[in-house]
């Protein structure tokens, strides 16, 4: 079946949730055959929350690269910067992008500076397809305030943090082959979002 019947069976008079299970199984043998998924965005954006969704509907593994750098370094991400600093968060990262691109095609949550490195977004770029989940800096601000484990985000006001980080980063997500907006909408509802645009890739 074509990569349109994720479109036409996500039909918009019915609840996203009632929607997206009618999509086919056969629907998800593309994913399983094309490339990774990965998704981009600043802290805040949904990735982690999004990714298993998603790779649950189209039947693929789910990795988060902070939980890989963690499991590799056998030590928290904050610890890593205690211990590191950046750098060595960078390079763990880094080589997790690379050692995932080898691996079998999934859905990849990615850390939200991973697009810093040129070499990173040209492994994602060449192995898969980038998916930027775009929220506004306040809507970010909301979501992470009550957050204390970003390591890059400190105890002062968030706004300007996050634009700062938006600055530095917002070229390498612009670049995605998919953006998605994550300002509104239930888990469910930005997942039926992601799955329409995946269809017209």
């Amino acid at each position: 079946m074509p990569l349109s019947c994720l479109k036409t069976a996500v039909f918009p008079s019915l609840g996203i949730a009632t929607a997206l299970a009618q999509i086919p199984d056969s629907c998800h043998d593309w994913a399983v055959k094309k490339c990774h998924l990965w998704l981009l965005g600043l802290s805040g954006s949904g990735k982690s929350t999004l990714g298993p969704l998603l790779a649950n509907r189209l039947g693929l593994p789910f990795v988060d690269t902070d939980q890989r750098i963690t499991e590799v370094a056998g030590c928290s991400i904050p610890e890593i910067f205690k211990n590191g600093g950046e750098p060595r968060f960078r390079q763990l990262e880094s080589l997790i992008v690379s050692e995932v691109s080898k691996l079998q095609p999934a859905v990849v949550s990615c850390g939200a500076g991973v697009v810093l490195d040129p070499i990173n977004r040209e492994i994602m770029s060449t192995h898969g397809i980038r998916i930027y989940l775009q929220a506004s800096l306040p809507v970010l601000a909301k979501r992470l305030s009550r957050a204390n484990d970003r390591p890059l985000l400190s105890s002062g006001p968030l706004l300007p943090q996050l634009q700062a980080q938006w600055e530095k980063r917002r070229n390498g997500y612009e670049e995605s082959e998919l953006m998605i907006s994550v300002n509104d909408g239930t888990p469910d509802q930005i997942l039926g979002r992601i799955l329409e645009k995946l269809s017209d890739v």
